[in-house]
């Protein structure tokens, strides 16, 4: 059975001939840019129009990838020198990475036993140059979106969503994106729905989404694709990342198969939890919405570091992949992250951490920095729940879970 245990990447177990002759209709057209070519492009525009259905939303914006759709909504909000954004100790990279970009402060924020933006710690992280909350929707599961708003509101601070682990999943009936001023979503391939390489952007406010438009493309508006001069506040430097037609055709297939996608993840993840109850000392992430929850990753809770580092060597032994004891699970740990603790720079003139206008901005991003999120990321263990599993590979997965924390 271990053999046979599969790799994650959610969304690439579903594809099938749907997606390739959505692919293919694109090559025998001639037109792989969004805007135009030798035949009538068409997918882009289809996912975006999709996913407007899909969140409930008046906007959605489709682009070259999910670090991209970062990268546009801080420039959108006007986020640049003199900004700090509050983000989790828990993330990908390209999170903090994207804040650097704009030429901003990353300010950690420790994360809760439900592995995600702790509330509590958040309002003790705002200063006056708070110019944005960064809130991220972790590992697949719904962070306490609602308490983060609340405090937002009250300070008068934008929230952008990442959602870019937890596409699809919900918040009280509510789909994750769509609470803050903005919200974001990978389609890399390890994310729920993939097309190899994109992003969304999803917003209700008409302005923010033509400021995002012509940020992601040339800084104009498109009219019938080709390009015109906006009104003034949506005049902008455009970063040339749109999504390409092929990336479309693929992801307009995906969104109409994410349901059942986050369907079997979730319900693979909840018997395997279920067959693991009786076990003593064991505990599991706190989910703030367990029926929003996407079901990519099982996070166990152990006693201590000793009893985590052993789990995951036992598991990884058994034959499951890309099993980690959190804290070191690479560049998703802000002290895993040279170039964060380092204070590197985009250029010499582009380092944030230089700028006068960032001079009262001064923070430690060392191990350390967030006491209570490395206690728990050290005692903790993530699993991968592929998107296919059989009953058989559930129950392996269970047994070898339950070896590995005797």
């Amino acid at each position: 059975m271990a053999s046979d245990w599969p790799f994650e990447f959610p969304g690439t177990y579903w594809i099938d001939e749907q997606e390739e002759r959505a692919v293919l209709d694109v090559l025998r057209n001639g037109s792989l840019f969004r805007y135009y070519g030798l035949g009538e492009p068409s997918y882009v525009d289809k996912l975006e129009e999709q996913a407007c259905r899909f969140y409930g939303v008046k906007h959605t914006l489709a682009v070259n990838s999910g670090t991209g759709a970062l990268i546009t909504c801080l420039t959108t909000l006007g986020i640049g020198p003199g900004s700090e954004v509050i983000i989790p100790a828990f993330m990908w990279v390209a999170t903090v990475g994207a804040v650097v970009q704009v030429g901003a402060i990353p300010v950690l924020c420790e994360v809760d036993d439900s592995f995600s933006m702790s509330p509590a710690d958040l309002e003790r992280q705002i200063t006056p140059r708070t110019k944005l909350i960064l809130p991220i929707h972790m590992a697949g599961a719904p962070c306490d979106i609602e308490s983060i708003i609340k405090i937002a509101d009250k300070h008068g601070i934008p929230v952008l969503e990442d959602c870019a682990q937890c596409n699809g999943g919900e918040f009280r009936g509510r789909k994750v994106g769509t609470f803050g001023k903005m919200g974001m979503f990978s389609l890399q391939l390890n994310k729920n729905m993939t097309c190899g390489e994109g992003g969304l952007i999803v917003t209700d406010d008409e302005k923010l989404y033509t400021r995002a438009f012509t940020s992601h493309d040339m800084g104009l508006v498109r009219v019938e694709g080709r390009l015109d001069t906006p009104d003034p506040y949506a005049i902008l430097w455009g970063g040339g990342r749109r999504m390409p037609e092929l990336s479309g055709a693929v992801a307009s297939v995906q969104i109409s198969k994410l349901p059942r996608i986050i369907d079997n993840m979730r319900g693979a993840k909840r018997r395997i939890k279920e067959m693991l109850e009786d076990i003593p000392d064991l505990g599991f992430r706190r989910l703030n919405d367990p029926d929003g929850d996407t079901g990519p990753f099982l996070i166990l809770v152990l006693d201590d570091e000793d009893k985590a580092a052993g789990a995951a060597k036992k598991l990884i032994d058994a034959g499951l992949h890309n099993v980690f004891q959190i804290s070191e699970y690479g560049l998703h740990i802000y002290f895993n992250i040279p170039s964060l603790v380092g204070k590197i720079g985009v250029t010499g003139a582009g380092d944030p951490w230089a700028l006068v206008e960032n001079r009262e901005s001064v923070y430690d991003y060392n191990q350390g920095a967030c006491p209570e999120s490395d206690a728990l990321f050290g005692r903790s263990v993530l699993v991968p729940i592929p998107s296919k599993l059989t009953s058989a590979q559930e129950k392996f997965a269970a047994e070898a879970i339950r070896n590995a924390v005797s």
